[in-house]
């Protein structure tokens, strides 16, 4: 095949791959179903985060090196698999050892996909010479994940109310096997690699990854507001159990949320493009912080609309950003770099969700919101200003940066 038919063999398959992987009826009802059903507790539900996130921190970046020494769709395939497993564990778990077993699966599973979805692409669409639509393919490609996760909230109170929480839970098991092959049918592209051995090949990526300040800065604020966005959302069903909404209405209050983050994933490439990268994420930064103050200081159900923003954000900055770290990262340490920035992100997560778990449950929901927003409006602007810094020297130097809105449409 030609790299032109490649790069759109793989953008396809990978727009499939991540929607069947992401597609998730027990997404929606599932921290109701472990505290409702299954009588376990928030707080010792949210600590499993804790050996979970430092699991996956410990072998993304291992699995990105293999990603980049076997193939890509073979360690993405693996990861479907573990994946499939670990729903169906969680579907028929009754304690919490059960429960760290199906989380010390779902860890592997994590690392699998972590950095090797982005990088076949990348590298497809590099080896076409069309690596400047990346960002495009990457927020249509976030895009199809929230959208995943919006039909599979909607399809799933449904289904719980209908058939049971449990059953829902054990069914969701049946779509990542779809997603694994699709994740053996992509084709990895021909680049011109340094062949390294395994552990030069993960010393390099972490090396680089570190060293290299660009990507550095790019790393730090992309885990920043990446946790800044997932950990609290953890808070979600716990939020709709407080103000006592049916479970057959958790899609319904779920769904408005994911449409608007998949809306800006879609337009976050023309955004960056029109309003500038730099301008694009102070204002996620400022968001983030004002969203979850309103969270804590409004106590009605009608506060759950500032859950929106974190969705948006989401949406905007990890295209947008993804798309810098790749632009200044070699094609042959893509994988494990991009999983080094996994791995940044799970270490901090790890300590946060649980955190969170023990506030909402011994002193309330809304003094957790409390703390969250105080974390971030620390930790967001060095972060932003140490990456601007970087943004603009390399903007300055023109180190390869392609244009934020791309080229032609692929796939």
């Amino acid at each position: 095949m030609t790299p032109e038919a490649v790069a759109r063999r793989n953008t396809r398959l990978y727009y499939g791959f991540v929607f069947f992987n992401d597609f998730g009826l027990w997404f929606g009802i599932w921290i109701k179903y472990l505290v409702v059903e299954r009588g376990l507790e928030l707080k010792y539900v949210l600590l499993m985060d804790l050996p979970f996130w430092l699991a996956v921190a410990s072998l993304e970046a291992p699995f990105g090196a293999l990603a980049d020494r076997i193939g890509h769709g073979k360690v993405l395939a693996i990861g479907s698999a573990v994946y499939s497993v670990t729903i169906l564990g969680f579907g028929l778990t009754t304690n919490y050892w059960m429960l760290f077993a199906d989380y010390m699966l779902w860890a592997v599973a994590q690392a699998c996909r972590s950095g090797a979805d982005q990088a076949v692409v990348f590298d497809s669409l590099k080896a076409a010479g069309r690596e400047g639509e990346f960002s495009r393919v990457a927020g249509r490609g976030f895009a199809l994940t929230m959208a995943a996760g919006l039909a599979g909230i909607v399809l799933g109170g449904v289904v719980a109310a209908a058939a049971g929480m449990a059953f829902t839970v054990q069914v969701s098991a049946v779509t990542p096997l779809v997603a694994m092959v699709l994740a053996l049918s992509m084709k990895e592209p021909r680049l011109a690699h340094e062949r390294r051995g395994y552990v030069e090949q993960l010393r390099s990526g972490f090396g680089y990854a570190w060293s290299h300040r660009p990507v550095r800065a790019g790393m730090l604020l992309l885990t920043g507001l990446l946790m800044a966005t997932f950990a609290p959302v953890v808070l979600v069903q716990p939020f709709l159990i407080v103000h006592e909404v049916p479970t057959g209405w958790f899609g319904v209050f779920q769904a408005p949320v994911r449409l608007l983050g998949i809306g800006a994933a879609v337009l976050a490439w023309r955004l960056a493009a029109v309003a500038g990268r730099d301008r694009l994420l102070a204002g996620a930064c400022a968001a983030i912080v004002g969203a979850f103050a309103g969270l804590a200081l409004w106590d009605s159900l009608a506060a759950f609309s500032f859950f929106a923003v974190p969705a948006m954000v989401q949406g905007l900055a990890r295209p947008t950003l993804d798309a810098f770290i790749n632009e200044q990262t070699p094609s042959d340490r893509r994988a494990t770099v991009l999983s080094v920035v996994s791995l940044a992100f799970s270490v901090q997560v790890a300590f946060l969700e649980a955190v969170l778990g023990f506030i909402a449950d011994d002193v309330g929901i809304r003094a957790a919101f409390a703390f969250t927003a105080a974390v971030f409006a620390l930790l967001l602007p060095p972060l932003y200003v140490g990456w601007l810094r970087e943004y603009r020297k390399a903007v300055a130097a023109g180190a390869g940066l392609a244009p934020a809105a791309g080229g032609a449409g692929v796939g």
